[in-house]
């Protein structure tokens, strides 16, 4: 049973003829009586209607993030999918499906033209005025937060519950859960590196603690430079992260036509060998899918070619 509609209207036409009084008072009193009833009884099911797909058909679902849409999919729910956002890439078939906007701006229009059902909805992206608006259109919002590797499995398992792929998606959850605690034991003694992860070069941004890149840092065994930033992203200087003379600099590659690591090949910290420069697809690092046990691997392996220095060698200019 599909409800769309919060609203539960009702329409009574009159009785033709003369109806003696107290026969028609009786009859409404006896009407009133039912139709309370079915209301209850209608809005008792709601609860009901909410927990599960609808039995005999799958719900018509849009993604509100890219991270979303890969998580639908990787819940094996990736069929009930009707939209999603730009940049929603992976898997392949993603690229097929039509597109509603981009993380914040969505074209409500075209989400309706999808008769979408319900929209996976991002905790912390998503804009809850976007939010507010497909219920008040009849379209459920399934809120879905990601802001923590241990998070990662817990959505995958919320998606599958409400979209009918629990069995499927509790399997995926499980199985990321293994391999990041085996990446978690077999690194948790490897000597500390700083790393510092570059988002973009001009204006030089980077993540700060309440990021999930400092997770898939710690897993490694080792730290993020900027550690002590109390917000997801910020805009640094070059001086700040010379000062703080990482052991690494991972810099996201956003045009592959373009060094990303211009920035710093002709700093001593650089030259002298002291700052290790590597550059990353930074969808397998930053997007907290299952694939982010891939991006950790990655990282995993530069600790460990990356030398441990002595706290004298690693100043800066």
């Amino acid at each position: 049973m599909r409800i769309r509609s919060s609203v539960l209207r009702f329409r009574v036409s009159g009785f033709i003829g003369k109806v003696p009084d107290q026969v028609r008072d009786g009859a409404s009193r006896q009407f009133q009586g039912w139709a309370l009833a079915m209301c209850a009884l209608l809005l008792a099911m709601l609860p009901l209607a909410r927990a599960g797909e609808p039995a005999g058909e799958k719900l018509r679902v849009v993604s509100l993030a890219p991270h979303l849409t890969e998580l639908a999919y990787s819940a094996g729910a990736g069929d009930r999918l009707v939209g999603v956002v730009a940049y929603s890439d992976w898997p392949e078939a993603a690229n097929a499906l039509p597109r509603i906007g981009d993380a914040f701006r969505f074209d409500l229009e075209t989400i309706l033209g999808l008769d979408a059902d319900l929209a996976l909805a991002w905790t912390g992206g998503t804009p809850e005025a976007v939010a507010a608006r497909l219920e008040s259109l009849g379209i459920e919002v399934l809120w879905v937060e990601t802001r923590s590797l241990s998070d990662i499995g817990d959505a995958l398992e919320r998606i599958g519950r409400r979209l009918g792929t629990e069995e499927r998606a509790q399997e995926a959850a499980e199985s990321y859960r293994r391999e990041l605690r085996a990446l978690r034991e077999r690194h948790r003694e490897d000597g500390e590196v700083s790393i510092f992860y570059q988002v973009s070069a001009r204006p030089l941004f980077t993540l700060g603690r309440p990021h999930v890149i400092t997770e898939v840092f710690e897993a490694c065994g080792t730290r993020n430079a900027f550690e002590d930033l109390d917000v997801e992203a910020a805009a640094i200087d070059r001086e700040a992260v010379i000062s703080r003379a990482p052991d690494l600099i991972i810099a996201g590659i956003n045009d592959p036509d373009t060094d990303p690591l211009s920035t710093w090949r002709d700093t001593r910290m650089v030259r002298e060998g002291r700052t290790r420069l590597e550059s990353v697809d930074p969808e397998r690092l930053v997007r907290p899918t299952p694939r982010i046990v891939d991006g950790i691997r990655f990282v995993c392996r530069l600790v460990e070619e990356t030398a441990v220095r002595e706290p004298a060698a690693r100043t800066g200019e």
